[in-house]
């Protein structure tokens, strides 16, 4: 089996026409250059050089024709090399990266792609839109390497969570709606309002937000419509059939007729986590909760 260290002392030998200064090229003594030189031969079944003369090595025929392969074939194996120890760093090499919509509109996506590019630009960043449980999943099964997610009581085992992101939460609702046109909307006056609840079916994250409005304004729980997704329960909204209790950077989609207005005394978080598998490119999450602490 051909090795570098072979093809090295062989271009060597080559260049310098003397197993000697081959050997002080390489940083090693005289008989491992011709011990190794040797074995490449035998791999190949031909001399390589011709040992007759004393005063200077010269090449055989089938060694003269070999070097330029010996040469493009080291600089290949390097060339691997150097891939292979970037990747164990996590400097190069696809990185898989679920997210659902509101981290897209919060801006995060753009900025994880952003700060990834010019921290490790040998990185190939794979985007996959995915709701929460289904980036859980994912990363259980190694289909994902990080997910930005909302909170979950627990995560699955082997990875770790970060809080990257909170925003304040605001009212969206149809423009010509009753709120429509006021500054702030109070908790009381949302009793008996129907709410749209994307992500329906999740028994955390915003459906907690609404019931803690409804504890909050001390009125039973709200009336709710269920959608799959925040596109669809803003589709709604804006068509008059309900309000959502949304983050504020929903306000980004900038659906014609949906309007936000703030509500005065009830102050909620949405928080956005980073899920990333436990030993998956060592160094990035550190790169990326630097970014977000800003």
């Amino acid at each position: 089996m051909i090795d570098a260290e072979q093809l090295s002392c062989f271009i060597a030998v080559a260049k310098t026409r003397s197993f000697v200064q081959a050997a002080d090229q390489l940083g090693v003594v005289q008989s491992v250059v011709s011990k190794r030189l040797r074995r490449l031969e035998d791999g190949l079944g031909a001399p390589l050089v011709d040992r007759s003369n004393r005063r200077a090595v010269t090449l055989t025929r089938v060694g003269e024709l070999f070097l330029d392969e010996a040469r493009g074939t080291l600089a290949r194996l390097e060339a691997a090399a150097r891939v292979g120890q970037s990747l164990a760093r996590g400097e190069a090499g696809p990185l898989r990266i679920g997210y659902v919509f509101s981290a897209a509109m919060a801006g995060l996506v753009t900025r994880i792609v952003q700060c990834l590019a010019a921290a490790r630009p040998g990185i190939e960043v794979r985007l996959v839109l995915m709701e929460t449980p289904d980036q859980l999943a994912a990363l259980a099964d190694g289909r994902l390497d990080i997910a930005l997610t909302r909170p979950r009581p627990s995560y699955p085992p082997g990875t770790e969570a970060h809080v990257i992101h909170r925003e304040g939460v605001m009212l969206a609702l149809r423009s010509g709606d009753e709120f429509g046109g006021r500054a702030r909307v109070s908790v009381a006056e949302l009793a008996a309002k129907t709410f749209i609840v994307p992500q329906f079916k999740e028994s955390v994250g915003l459906i907690e937000h609404v019931r803690a409005l409804a504890k909050k304004g001390g009125f039973p729980a709200a009336n709710t419509i269920e959608t799959p997704d925040y596109i669809s329960a803003a589709s709604l909204a804006a068509a008059g059939l309900g309000l959502i209790l949304a983050p504020a950077s929903l306000q980004r989609l900038g659906l014609e007729g949906l309007s936000f207005v703030p509500i005065d005394d009830f102050e909620a978080d949405f928080e956005m986590m980073l899920v990333r598998r436990t030993g998956v490119a060592p160094g990035l999450v550190d790169i990326l909760l630097d970014e977000f602490a800003r």
